[in-house]
């Protein structure tokens, strides 16, 4: 179309695609602090032309050939995987300060110190023989050790279910995002397949796949219509048309599974807990065998190898949970003038306290973890127990277990620490190329703005000549 109808039709569409931009551009600035918003932008190309015979072609306006989301594909993929990673050292940073709250260490009221004052009122005893409230001393701290290391245990145990429970959670958030994605894809598709831009959707879908990657490493891709297909641990979750939903197994705690078959991932914040889980397990052991190594040798020693009355009871012990169960003889809490602190157990001998000594120098005796009853090399006329080649003194095998307990949480610390400058960086190249920027987004209002005024004036202008034509030319 010539003439003035089509200078009229030009700038007719110059209002309508500036117009959209302005709203493009509102919708931008309104969205600037919105968390997951990728910033849009509008693509104009030059209307296909009007070709007029004998003269050439002839320009037929502007008008919007899209709308597209600025995003780095890239940037966003490398920032889900490094997230997902964070949380994982978060997550088991967080369990693993839990369990260096449980030993306490060092203080005056951890299992250290009470190991100690158990050894010191062995070494009173060894010197002050005569005196009850010696042996009432040794019953009383030995009785607050094995309270300690019970409530411990305990701690642990609940530690242990707390973490397990957690990961029910975060698979029951993942099945829950999964479904969310799902009805996102089919909305996607919806759009798409019309030839339509789902920017807003687009982002929703980005969004929750980066919370999905947080809960538990996932792989994704997409199809042509952008529908996004998810796998965790090498097994699909979300295609096209199924959804396969993520369960705990019953073999080892915090196991994942997918249609009965056992996945393992990489990062996210199960797998954090996964990882917090074999630390409790380890420190639960190392407290058992500690528990159990040190009740055998003092009772190896005090019943003179076995002829007499053992000083701890491990009778009540279930699965090995001895830290849990270990307990002071009940027939010495009721009668300390049973505990054996001369050579003869059977005849008190006043002033002899040797035997006492000589529990308290296994303060020194290198034992192993955990140690083999039979493989104790007890001798009876020096009441002493021989040192295991690689064994180690029980103060010296429970301040290495909390040594190693605080390097792995140094190593977690150390990780979150790096991850979480790494998370920052790319964070931030995204938000240089995906976030709003309110000066761009401004000038770019007063540009189109600009454009909006130039249009309507020559629809103003065009107007005058039509009246012009029609009115003041003819018969």
């Amino acid at each position: 179309m010539s003439g003035l109808f089509g200078t009229l039709n030009n700038a007719t569409k110059g209002l309508l695609v500036q117009q959209s931009a302005l709203q493009t551009t509102s919708h931008n600035i309104s969205n600037a602090n919105t968390e997951g918003y990728s910033r849009q932008k509008v693509t104009m190309v030059a209307d296909n032309p009007y070709t007029l015979g004998g003269i050439g072609q002839l320009g037929t306006g502007v008008r919007i050939a899209s709308i597209d989301r600025i995003v780095d594909p890239y940037v966003n993929n490398q920032l889900r995987n490094e997230n997902s990673s964070l949380e994982m050292y978060n997550q088991k940073s967080d369990v693993l300060g839990q369990l260096e709250g449980i030993f306490n260490e060092p203080s005056t009221t951890g299992l250290n110190n009470n190991l100690s004052k158990v050894f010191a009122s062995w070494t009173y005893l060894g010197s002050n023989p005569e005196l009850a409230t010696a042996k009432t001393m040794v019953a009383q701290n030995s009785e607050t050790f094995t309270d300690t290391l019970y409530h411990m245990s305990n701690q642990i145990d609940n530690l242990h279910e707390g973490t397990v429970q957690d990961i029910e959670k975060n698979v029951l958030d993942f099945n829950s995002k999964v479904t969310q994605l799902d009805s996102l894809n089919k909305q996607i598709f919806n759009m798409t397949s019309q030839g339509q831009a789902p920017n807003d959707l687009l982002d929703q879908q980005d969004k929750i796949l980066s919370e999905l990657s947080g809960i538990a490493g996932v792989e994704a891709s997409y199809d042509k219509f952008n529908r996004v297909s998810v796998s965790v641990g090498g097994q699909p979750v979300l295609t096209e048309d199924t959804i396969n939903k993520v369960s705990l197994g019953t073999e080892t705690a915090g196991q994942l599974k997918v249609n009965d078959t056992n996945i393992e991932i990489t990062s996210g914040t199960i797998k954090g807990s996964q990882e917090a889980l074999v630390e409790i397990d380890v420190k639960k052991q190392d407290l058992n065998e500690l528990a159990y190594t040190f009740a055998t040798a003092v009772n190896k020693v005090h019943s003179d190898g076995g002829k007499g009355t053992d000083f701890f009871d491990l009778s009540e012990t279930v699965d090995g949970n001895y830290a849990a169960s270990i307990q002071v003889n009940k027939e010495i809490l009721n009668d300390v003038s049973k505990i054996n602190a001369g050579k003869n157990i059977e005849t008190v001998v006043g002033g002899d306290g040797t035997r006492a000594q000589a529990i308290a120098s296994l303060q020194n005796t290198k034992l192993g973890y955990p140690v083999d009853p039979s493989g104790i090399e007890y001798d009876p006329d020096t009441m002493t127990i021989k040192n295991q080649v690689g064994g180690s003194t029980v103060a010296g095998a429970y301040n290495d277990s909390v040594t190693q307990m605080g390097i792995v949480k140094q190593q977690s610390d150390n990780m979150v620490d790096s991850q979480g400058s790494l998370v920052s960086l790319l964070e931030a190249r995204r938000d240089s190329v995906s976030g709003v920027s309110i000066n761009e987004e401004v000038t770019n209002t007063i540009t189109y703005q600009s454009a909006f005024e130039a249009n309507s004036r020559i629809i103003s202008v065009v107007s005058e000549m039509l009246d012009t034509l029609i009115n003041r030319t003819g018969v």
